[in-house]
């Protein structure tokens, strides 16, 4: 429809009109320089020379003030300042709790790997992977806290002299030996049903009720299973036909194993 004589262009419209010309005469300047013999080249060598000063420019920033640079941050890592700052950061109760949390998946992951794996070989020699496991933690256990015992009368024996004759010590030292590793599992056993070792396995010793062993049979269970051990760990065996899985020191004390 053909405008009128009283409708003229709006100011917008000519604005518009201006900036779409004066962009069009530049990109055709652009594009005529650009064809024109000779420029080109001088263009690509201006920005390289653009380039190289840049870098020389930057390189100099670079030798200026990174001294400065490593000066500040050496002062800033010996402030009172950081080292406050620091503390409040690894004393704080959410990092604490994180490491915590991270620590205890990491050791549950460990235990439960460890234990499938016991699983699979218990079912391949009935369940003797696991006692021996059980057992071997149990008596390192034991052995430590007889070295203790022991390091402690020596100081003292020290102190008196030492003790006379040889022999003696020595029996005194196995009978020794013998009587903490048994108030070791008596102790253990009678208190929970099971021990350190047994508990890194899952395993626990019951009675016929289903509940820990009393001490009095605890320790019966202790002195069957050295005797058990005594004759090349022949007490031992029932345990791969018995289908409770029940070795010499089980029959005597009339406990089971089982799964805790």
């Amino acid at each position: 429809m053909a405008a009128t004589g009283d409708e003229r262009p709006s100011s917008d419209d000519a604005g518009l009109g201006i900036v779409f010309a004066t962009a069009g005469m530049g990109l055709a300047a652009a594009r005529l320089i650009a064809r024109t013999p000779g420029l080109a080249s001088y263009f690509e060598r201006a920005a390289a020379r653009g380039r190289e000063e840049v870098g020389t420019t930057a390189e100099r920033l670079v030798v200026v003030f990174e001294p400065e640079a490593e000066k500040m941050l050496q002062q800033f890592l010996e402030s009172p300042q950081f080292e406050q700052a620091l503390e409040r950061v690894l004393t704080s109760p959410k990092v604490r709790e994180a490491l915590t949390h991270q620590t205890a998946s990491y050791a549950d992951e460990l235990l439960v790997r460890m234990r499938a794996r016991l699983e699979e070989l218990d079912r391949r020699c009935a369940g003797l992977a696991s006692r021996t496991l059980a057992f071997a933690v149990d008596l390192a256990l034991a052995h430590v806290g007889f070295l203790l015992v022991s390091a402690l009368g020596a100081l003292v024996a020290g102190l008196v002299g030492g003790l006379r004759p040889t022999w003696l010590f020595g029996t005194l030292a196995a009978l020794g030996w013998v009587l903490l590793v048994g108030a070791y599992f008596t102790f253990f056993w009678s208190l929970a049903g099971q021990t350190p070792g047994m508990r890194l396995v899952g395993l626990r010793v019951v009675d016929r009720f289903g509940s820990p062993p009393r001490a009095a049979r605890a320790a019966v269970r202790f002195v069957a299973l050295l005797v058990a051990i005594a004759p090349m760990f022949l007490g031992l065996v029932p345990i791969l036909f018995d289908p409770r899985r029940r070795g010499l020191q089980d029959f005597v004390a009339r406990t089971f194993v089982v799964t805790a």
